[in-house]
């Protein structure tokens, strides 16, 4: 059982994918989407993956990949607030952990002053994601919601974690590539459930603001260190990679209109059209791979 648990592939895709099918399993059956139970559960399930992958906390934290997991605590404590709360407060509250979050992991890199094509991109790559966090987590639920809406915010982050995985493998930072696969793999389980509910003729379940803000944040800031301080990192798949969460914005009530009949192709659709920039990070990352970083090229 260690040697299984011990495989990259299977602590990476395999585990969280499971793991994913389970909580939406759990939401289905036994617990409400909004439920702060359920929103624990997300909560250990990401700590779980950021002790396996990144080791457990050291304190004082030194290292950025040693602030990552502090990061995540932030983004679970904001998550847990009452519901109430975070609608009403989610701009402010994601503005100042988005940039305090920037600060605390490149300061050194800031305080540095040098402005080279890395630190544009990270700076790019900080700013989007604000913006796309920000706004994403503000959008309140609608009265009688899209079939495509309770996966807007899921394929925002599952896009951005796949794309940022895989930059940061080919960008020389495999371990938080790894953390980043799992989050993907993880939120994978999630949709794949939902949309199997929704073509049964039920209603996918949609994330609380808690855990869309918790997995939104842990995943932004593991891309934000990727982009201050993976040395091998291509620029604009850095950049592409933090735009899902923007796309998912617009998605927001567009698609009912333009495909009124089709409600079980409309997530779909609508998954595609958020993972565009990610695919397109994707392909940057591989084809300008340094030295044909673990592909080949």
């Amino acid at each position: 059982m260690s040697a299984v648990l011990g495989n990259p592939m299977v602590t990476t895709a395999a585990l969280p994918l499971l793991l994913g099918i389970a909580v939406a399993l759990l939401a289905r059956f036994a617990l409400p989407a909004p439920s702060p139970v359920l929103t624990l559960f997300w909560a250990a399930l990401l700590l779980f993956f950021y002790w396996d992958t990144l080791g457990p906390p050291v304190m004082p934290p030194v290292a950025a990949s040693q602030k990552l997991i502090y990061l995540a605590f932030a983004g679970i404590v904001i998550g847990l607030l009452p519901e109430r709360l975070l609608r009403s407060r989610a701009s402010s509250l994601a503005v100042v952990a988005f940039a305090a979050a920037f600060l605390w992991l490149g300061w050194r890199r800031l305080a540095g002053g040098s402005l080279d094509l890395q630190m544009i991109a990270a700076l790019a790559v900080g700013l989007l994601t604000l913006i796309g966090g920000t706004v994403l987590t503000a959008q309140q639920a609608s009265a009688s919601p899209s079939a495509e809406e309770p996966f807007l915010a899921p394929a925002a982050v599952l896009a951005l974690s796949l794309a940022g995985a895989i930059v940061s493998v080919l960008g020389a930072s495999i371990v938080t590539g790894q953390l980043l696969g799992s989050l993907a793999a993880l939120i994978g389980g999630w949709c794949l459930v939902q949309y199997v509910v929704m073509l049964r003729g039920g209603a996918a379940a949609s994330w609380s603001k808690g855990v869309e803000f918790l997995l939104l944040f842990a995943a932004a800031t593991v891309l934000i260190q990727v982009a201050l301080l993976a040395p091998k990192a291509n620029p604009v798949a850095l950049i592409l990679s933090s735009l899902p969460p923007i796309v998912a914005v617009s998605m927001r009530g567009r698609l009912q209109g333009m495909l009124p009949g089709t409600r079980p192709m409309r997530p779909l659709v609508a998954g595609i059209l958020i993972a565009a920039p990610a695919i397109l990070a994707i392909v940057t990352a591989i084809v300008w791979a340094p030295h044909g970083a673990a592909l080949g090229f």
